[in-house]
């Protein structure tokens, strides 16, 4: 797939950092993909290139993704808003081809990317910019996310074995390269952009794998251990192995699980508190508290475990054999520890399936779920959750589990192009074939009492369908469900014309064009179409349901917070589930959000249907949302799950996996694999005995909590326990009283107080460093002012501007004129406006994130007299807000404090009254009212 050819002008900057051979990638390594250029990598991994965004004059920080794509006799073609058009095509030598065509007269710039290097380059990677020394990929998350920023056309990364990989950029491009563990997300993120040069209509980037000898690392032992690193438990012999099977039974004594009926739920609570038994898992209300009921009619507060098996700890092996120290034959002892699947099989092997083969013999899978039931049903949990199979082994232990509905585009048919997971419910022809789906999975097990439910799916995009369904073309239903919904809503093409901001020829040229949302008026119809969408697919799924399974629960799709904050989405889903399910990945439980979701659901019960905590430092593997110790695992769980029964309205948890992913990452993800310590179990089948004696000490007490108003458990750590302000605070901006001049002093403002962020607002960071601020605000005719005191101990650092401003110095004012007691994302209206601090160009730094134009507006930044801080004035002209002022008029507001030390790197944020959220979500800044 690979062709060698020997450059000595490339190797020569190449060798002289990394040191080997090199070679260009060929086509069979490049390919045009959906969201981008797709880069194999062999031994390296996949990576995707992402396709261009660009940016114009008006807003040259603002780059903004295709308006329409199609890919067509071997390109990629782009058009977007502006009227600039790129061809994306693979020329011979590792080229990749950016051709510029159409109305380019606008566009300042280009970005290209993210392009994401995965986890395990943390592991002895390497990376480069330019012709500066290389450095490694950092093992721990660093102070700074920011690895990286500034201006070269070159960047290379090389993996722990030698292998690397090259990309030579058009010049003056600007890199970054950052490190996302900053924002939970356990990998490394790169991306460019250029300025667009009128002249020029071809770009070109160049991708160069390296041929040389690689040098053969070992990066796990015979064990399915990582080599580099120590921690407790780890197994030293095949003879230490062995003895953990005379000493499981005193791994799990002393658990002391509290009794439960047959199906798991609390003995004698159906009497109690009068619930119905109906021989199946149902919900049942009492009062302000919804109760999940088992099939005996007692409270069962689900306590599930995803991967309910050994899946997670397949690892990808073909191609990188050498950084096993063992891999053994395929038709041997071990055979049953390669993968079942015959594609698969010589490709995945698990070293956890191994090492119970070690212990206990030739594999048996129902002994295994069997011995694994006890052993978790000893530490209390008494379900099994998502992504577990359907054993009967389940059925033998009497053991609950959950099931999902085969709506999968592996099983259905096509996603919607651009919305992950969601197939098109205007399709009568994956209708007709869900219809048959259904008919074949669902009546086998229509009278299963131990069945809990279905889930639908698994972390869909809903937020992205007012954007990606306007793209497509006339072949797919839902975007003829759409012209014709605009076909309805307007007399002619005229008024659709005006109301979009277009120059269409009429209703059928839409179907088969992109259409541009840049319009308030478009917005609100892609919010109504969006409606309609989402109705559809919800009363198809659950119509079609019903007719094969009268019994059981569905159990929702397992959202993403950031999808699930959508009145809209929870309203409608809320009409058709029996309860809404949320993956709520988080350290601290935010009760008020999800109450949020609750109430718009039409106060629907729901499930938190995946989380994890991991102690990386006490485990073989990598962590996220990252604690000290395993004991502090166990106590995350505790604060998380006591927390959830608490609210009253959350009937379960289900804890991701079973098993730790494997050192070099789970299978089906290839080299790439997330890798991280999820399981309550390690490689070598040994518990985190200490994590569940605190999950145990939980389940111990669940129902005191859920039933009986019991306190929750607090642990004692500040991301954990330490509460966001969530008061709506109100700030009251008099008229000015005089003719206002923007210079930092108080001339024209009424001598009103001010308003105070302190220090301990913190929203972003580790601490506040003595940053704090307080503010005014006023107003007049023309402008709405805003004067802030920043007391800050490396003043007015920001070398930013445009929509990277937030990332040093300065302060971020979010302000919305409409709805204003609406929760969730930003609405069309809203602003997010960002003030720099610093003047890298000699000028003062305002944008206006996502407007249409940029407005001209008086800034003034001086340092105070003791040089520990700064004063900013600003006057932002009405037109900018979007409103006619007068006074009483009220609008939500908020005022962040972003503070860098180098001018580069945001190092803490303060808010005046929200979170970190603010840029996603509308319903946590506070109040703005004009007043005389």
């Amino acid at each position: 797939m690979i062709q060698t050819r020997f450059n000595s002008i490339l190797c020569g900057a190449f060798c002289v950092a990394f040191g080997g051979l090199v070679m260009t990638a060929d086509a069979g390594v490049l390919r045009l993909g959906d969201t981008g250029v797709v880069i194999d990598g062999g031994r390296m991994g996949e990576f995707t290139l992402a396709y261009p965004k660009i940016a114009t004059a008006a807003a040259p920080q603002e780059h903004q993704a295709a308006l329409e794509q199609r890919l067509a006799a071997g390109k990629t073609v782009l058009k977007y808003p502006c009227g600039a058009v790129v061809e994306v095509s693979l020329g011979q030598d590792g080229k990749v081809l950016y051709r510029f065509s159409g109305n380019c007269a606008a566009v300042d710039s280009f970005r290209i990317g993210e392009l994401l290097v995965p986890p395990n380059y943390m592991d002895g990677g390497q990376w480069q910019v330019g012709d500066a020394a290389p450095r490694p990929f950092p093992s721990a998350k660093p102070a700074s996310p920011f690895l990286y920023q500034g201006n070269a056309t070159r960047f290379q990364f090389a993996s722990v074995d030698g292998k690397r990989m090259r990309l030579d950029l058009p010049p003056y491009s600007y890199q970054q390269l950052q490190d996302n563990r900053e924002w939970n997300w356990n990998v490394f993120a790169w991306w460019f952009h250029t300025p667009f040069d009128k002249n020029k209509a071809e770009y070109v980037v160049t991708v160069t794998l390296d041929a040389g000898d690689g040098k053969d690392v070992l990066l796990v032992d015979r064990f399915g251990q990582n080599t580099r690193k120590a921690f407790p438990g780890k197994v030293r012999s095949l003879e230490e192995l062995r003895q953990d099977v005379s000493s499981e039974a005193d791994d799990y004594a002393g658990l002391q699980p509290s009794p439960l009926d047959t199906y798991g739920g609390l003995p004698g609570s159906g009497e109690k508190l009068g619930l119905h038994k109906t021989g199946y898992f149902h919900v049942q209300r009492l009062g302000e508290r919804w109760i999940l009921v088992d099939p005996a009619g007692n409270a069962f507060f689900h306590l599930g475990i995803c991967s309910f098996g050994c899946s997670e700890d397949y690892t990808y092996i073909e191609g990188r054999e050498s950084v096993y120290e063992w891999l053994p034959p395929r038709d041997g002892e071990f055979a049953a520890a390669y993968h079942p699947e015959a594609w698969w099989n010589p490709r995945a092997f698990s070293f956890y399936k191994a090492n119970l083969i070690r212990k206990y013999g030739p594999f048996d899978e129902d002994a295994f779920l069997s011995r694994m039931v006890h052993r978790v049903r000893s530490a209390g949990f008494n379900s099994v959750g998502a992504f577990s199979g359907n054993s009967p082994v389940y059925r033998q232990e009497k053991f609950p589990f959950v099931a999902s509905l085969p709506l999968a585009s592996w099983s259905l048919g096509p996603d919607v192009p651009g919305v992950r997971g969601i197939f098109d419910p205007f399709d009568d022809d994956l209708l007709g074939k869900m219809d048959r789906l259904f008919a074949d999975a669902l009546p086998p097990q229509a009278d299963e009492p131990l069945l809990i439910g279905y889930f639908l799916a698994n972390e869909q995009a809903f937020e992205d369908l007012p954007r990606a369904v306007p793209q497509l073309d006339g072949k797919h239903a839902c975007k003829r469900r759409l012209i014709a919904m605009l076909r309805e809503r307007y007399s002619d093409i005229a008024a659709f014309n005006a109301a979009w901001g277009m120059n269409a020829d009429s209703f059928e040229a839409l179907a088969d064009q992109g259409l541009l949302v840049a319009t308030q008026t478009a917005f609100a119809d892609m919010q109504a179409f969006t409606e309609r969408f989402i109705e559809a697919y919800y009363q198809r799924i659950t119509e079609c349901f019903h007719k094969f399974d009268r019994h059981h629960l569905l159990i929702g799709n397992r959202w993403q917070p950031g999808t699930a904050n959508n009145e809209a989405l929870c309203r409608i889903a809320g009409k058709y589930l029996d309860v809404i399910s949320v993956n709520y990945y988080t350290e601290h439980v935010d009760p008020a959000f999800m109450r949020r979701i609750y109430e718009w659901s039409g106060q629907r019960p729901q499930m938190w249907s995946e989380f994890f905590y991991t102690a990386e430092a006490e485990s073989n593997v990598a962590g996220r949302l990252d604690v000290a110790t395993q004991r502090d695992r166990g106590r995350a769980y505790r604060h998380y799950v006591e927390h959830a029964a608490a609210l009253g309205f959350v009937v379960g948890s289900e804890w991701f996996t079973l098993i730790d992913q494997a050192v070099t990452g789970r299978f089906f993800e290839k080299v790439n694999g997330e890798r991280q310590n999820t399981g309550l179990f390690n490689v070598c089948d040994r518990p985190y005995r200490e994590a569940l004696d605190e999950m145990a000490a939980t389940h111990r007490r669940i129902y005191g909590v859920w039933l009986d108003g019991e306190p929750p458990y607090v642990f004692d750590d500040p991301r954990f326990s330490g509460v966001p302000g969530t008061a709506v605070r109100t700030v009251r901006a008099g008229h000015a009283v005089g003719p206002m001049a923007v210079d930092g002093q108080l001339t024209g403002w009424p001598g009103r107080p001010p308003e105070r962020i302190a220090p301990d607002r913190l929203t972003v960071g580790r601490d506040s460093q003595g940053v704090e601020a307080s503010f005014k605000v006023c107003w007049d005719e023309n402008a709405l002012y805003l004067l802030a005191d920043v007391r800050d101990p490396t003043p007015m650092q920001n070398r930013h501007s445009g929509a990277e401003l937030w990332s040093a110095d300065g302060l971020e004012l979010f302000i919305g004129c409409e709805s204003l007691d609406q929760p969730g994302p930003l609405r069309f209206t809203d602003r997010q406006i960002l003030i720099g601090a610093g003047s890298p160009d000699g000028t003062r730094q305002f944008h206006i994130v996502n407007a249409p134009r940029q407005p001209a507006v008086q800034l003034a930044i001086v340092p105070s007299a003791a040089a520990d801080g700064y004063t900013l004035e600003v006057a932002i002209p009405w037109p900018a807000v979007g409103v006619q002022p007068q006074e009483g008029l009220e609008m939500i507001f908020d005022l962040a404090v972003d503070d860098s030390h180098d001018g580069n790197t945001r190092n803490c944020q303060l808010m005046w009254n929200g979170t970190a959220r603010n840029s996603a979500d509308r319903g946590v800044w506070g109040r703005l009212k004009l007043e005389r």
